[in-house]
């Protein structure tokens, strides 16, 4: 995988991926105002840092805002999906590591 490039999932949406550690990994998502993140699951753990912009969460059926400054939390398995109520870039940690997302290039 190319930690240099941009991957482009859905429309309105691109991240980036870092080198990621033994147990933890870090992305950066970008995401234009009214892009949506669909709903999805899977069994990291995750923890979302809001670095711009306002974005609201759907996490097992409730919703969650956060803006500039703010953290959530997402439990391993929790159905969950995201939407940009303005231009908004956050970082998205795993751990353990998203092993489908370090090896997918389909999107690249």
């Amino acid at each position: 995988m190319d930690f240099e490039l941009w991957e482009y999932p859905e429309p309105g949406i691109k991240r980036k991926l870092y080198k990621p550690g033994e147990k933890l990994m870090i992305m950066k998502v970008v995401f234009e105002e009214g892009a949506e993140g669909a709903s999805h699951s899977h069994p990291h753990e995750q923890l979302t840092y809001c670095l711009k912009g306002d974005m609201e969460f759907t996490i097992k059926g409730k919703v969650k805002r956060i803006q500039e400054g703010e953290v959530l939390t997402i439990p391993p398995h929790a159905v969950h999906g995201a939407k940009a109520l303005a231009p908004s870039i956050i970082l998205d940690v795993f751990t353990p590591l998203r092993e489908d997302l370090l090896s997918d290039t389909s999107s690249v």
